[in-house]
């Protein structure tokens, strides 16, 4: 059985809906994308999660996509650091001996 964690957002009026969803096996290979960096620039971490899940196929929107929902579950933190996007795991909520 494949589980989903669901994005989901409450619409103007009340009703609840799905953005979409990031399967599991994605969401620890990006968590295992970071490796021991601190922070990693969104292009970098792209091309360590290519190399992580051995090329499978997610486009660079795709994986931008998965950042922006395990951001909204708080999972990674987004920041600009030398007037570029990067990401990093929040401490808060996956400690770095648990990777």
């Amino acid at each position: 059985m494949l589980r989903l964690n669901a994005r989901i957002v409450e619409t103007p009026t009340g009703e609840q809906i799905v953005l979409s969803t990031v399967p599991p096996q994605i969401e620890d290979a990006i968590l295992l994308s970071f490796g021991h960096s601190l922070i990693d620039f969104e292009a970098t971490l792209y091309e360590k999660f290519l190399q992580v899940t051995n090329g499978l196929a997610v486009t660079c929107q795709e994986f931008k996509d998965h950042l922006a929902n395990m951001e909204e579950r708080e999972l990674i933190v987004s920041a600009e650091f030398m007037g570029k996007r990067c990401w990093a795991r929040n401490p808060e909520v996956i400690p770095d001996s648990d990777m």
